[in-house]
């Protein structure tokens, strides 16, 4: 049995991309290691608490942004799980700000408006270190809910995000503004408990197997909650800014263009970096 943390809320519709992909990961090293059940428990805790379960031996794996102390509290499986994708960021806004955002051409305009993010999440210490403002919010479930109240003017969405939490009928008066993008290297990690290296290796190798396969690719592009993100040429013509992530491990593998996906230029025919 493997135990993982239930959808904090009806928004959080990314969790089943990764509840998924576990399930891809453990089916795909069935044959060394046997057949596990994954389990989801009721908690309704935060990124640093969800990582504290992992020790406590609560929870088997935890997915979450990582950063240099993460790594070294608790075991990494150095894999993005979503390609790099999390770290390109669409900004969710209400229909009626679209002509605020449409005018914004330089970071600098963008910083004198107020982004949600979670309190605990590595993204609110990186778009703090960039300047840009940032109301904390512990709950990814009153994220929406302060955006509705006006308590925030956008909401920075992972590419592999946006699309489904969007498509939720709760969700109607908001839009992704994929004119602006910020962009800063952040992977999203499976986490086990350091001493768990049983746990760590088979899903590193899982992982591996599925990307050597072309699975993981099929995976991405087919899922529902991120097939809507392809193909990245649409968004070749976006502006983007970029983000210096100060908390990132060096061992990030953000050169492996197999695990590190890129938006491509098509007007030049150069991709991003």
């Amino acid at each position: 049995m493997i135990r993982i943390e239930a959808s904090q809320s009806e928004d959080n519709v990314s969790h089943s991309f990764y509840q998924d992909l576990l399930a891809e990961v453990m089916a795909e090293t069935e044959d060394e290691y046997g057949s596990v059940n994954i389990v989801n428990l009721d908690l309704n805790v935060s990124q640093s608490r969800g990582l504290q379960l992992l020790n406590s031996d609560m929870l088997d794996v935890f997915w979450a942004g990582t950063s240099i102390q993460r790594e070294e509290n608790y075991a990494a499986v150095p894999v993005p799980l979503t390609a790099g994708l999390l770290g390109i960021r669409v900004p969710v806004i209400k229909k009626h700000n679209l002509a605020v955002f449409e005018a914004i051409n330089t970071p600098e305009q963008l910083k004198k408006l107020k982004a949600c993010q979670g309190s605990q999440w590595p993204d609110s210490d990186i778009l703090e270190f960039n300047g840009y403002v940032v109301e904390r919010v512990i709950s990814f479930n009153l994220m929406y809910s302060m955006l509705k109240q006006d308590r925030c003017d956008y909401f920075p969405r992972g590419l592999n995000e946006v699309y489904a939490e969007l498509s939720a009928p709760t969700n109607t008066e908001f839009i992704p503004f994929e004119k602006v993008l910020l962009r800063y290297p952040l992977p999203m990690y499976f986490f086990v408990k350091r001493e768990n290296t049983q746990l760590q290796t088979r899903i590193h190798r899982g992982l591996i197997q599925l990307i050597d396969s072309g699975k993981f690719a099929l995976f991405l592009k087919q899922h529902p909650i991120t097939k809507d993100i392809f193909p990245l040429e649409r968004l070749s013509h976006a502006r983007i800014f970029e983000l210096v992530n100060p908390h990132l491990p060096a061992t990030t593998p953000t050169n492996n263009a197999q695990l590190w996906w890129r938006i491509p230029v098509v007007d030049t025919g150069v991709e991003i970096q």
